[in-house]
């Protein structure tokens, strides 16, 4: 059974095509410890999305986070507002591609200085792995959108997904 640092991991991993990542490494990315990654490479693996050269297998990958990852990690938004960086279709990777109207959705925490609704990220390190590197931020904003978004951030998201895997 798939855990959400599992697919924190994931993101970690898409887009990594020349070299296999040491498990201290994919830590490092994700901002987990060696052993949860450890754990999470190894339930990636029997779920057959990675291979065991930790590389991602593209058509399973896609598949799997296109149909499954709304009902496995939902978007879950908090009331009120909340400071932190801009998460889902607010994200830099697809905020020129959609008019912002009202509060946008952001990760609440320290690694950010943007107001809008709260909306939990997939993982608790996942917005210090954002905010360290912009690929990971890039595929979590991509995931936020597979999880919650409407009819147009799905299909964003899926085009966005094609190009990284």
């Amino acid at each position: 059974m798939l855990k959400n640092q599992d697919i924190l991991v994931l993101a970690a991993l898409i887009g990594n095509k020349s070299e296999r990542l040491s498990f201290a490494r994919i830590a490092d990315k994700a901002k987990l410890s060696v052993s949860e990654s450890f754990a999470a490479v190894n339930r990636l693996m029997e779920s057959s999305l990675i291979n065991s050269e930790r590389r991602i297998i593209r058509n399973r990958a896609l598949e799997f986070l296109t149909h499954s990852l709304r009902y496995i990690c939902p978007a879950s938004y908090g009331n009120g507002t909340a400071t932190g960086m801009p998460a889902a279709y607010a994200a830099p990777v697809a905020a020129e591609d959609f008019a912002v109207s009202g509060e946008i959705p952001v990760w609440p925490g320290d690694d950010g200085n943007i107001s809008g609704r709260p909306l939990a990220p997939i993982y608790p390190s996942a917005p210090k792995a954002a905010a360290a590197d912009r690929r990971v931020y890039d595929n979590l904003a991509i995931f936020d959108m597979l999880r919650g978004g409407r009819l147009r951030e799905r299909a964003f998201a899926v085009a966005k997904l094609r190009e990284v895997l």
